[in-house]
């Protein structure tokens, strides 16, 4: 590889990389907003049903960096959803473009699933 300190014209080759790492950036954004439309869709079709299909296309880690929760915590919460506050539901549903309805509705089956209570039962 040339370095900028033998390249002919070094303002060139500066922004021959500048261009190359905005393209790659516009492309890993097309890439992110592409996942979060699928879950988005996925979760307002009734196809995402839970969260282990949610981090098939976005890492849990990505999620919870995004909703600005440590990993562990986040782990844990997943493990149990009656802990998320009414705050993360509303990060959840902006982060993937849902309305707050459908996430906290979402998040309440995982809830019901994972309860004996017979409050939850029909």
């Amino acid at each position: 590889m040339v370095s900028p300190k033998t390249h002919a014209n070094p303002e060139k080759y500066f922004m021959k990389d500048k261009a190359t790492d905005n393209i790659k950036e516009l492309a890993k954004q097309k890439r992110r907003t592409n996942r979060l439309n699928s879950i988005k869709n996925g979760i307002e079709g009734g196809t995402i049903k839970d969260f282990e299909q949610i981090f098939a296309i976005v890492s849990e880690t990505k999620v919870s960096n995004e909703m600005g929760i440590s990993y562990y915590a986040f782990k844990k919460k997943v493990a149990d959803p009656g802990e998320f506050s009414v705050k993360e539901i509303m990060r959840f549903a902006a982060l993937f473009g849902v309305k707050y309805d459908t996430m906290h509705s979402f998040i309440m089956e995982k809830i019901k699933a994972r309860s004996k209570s017979r409050i939850f039962r029909e």
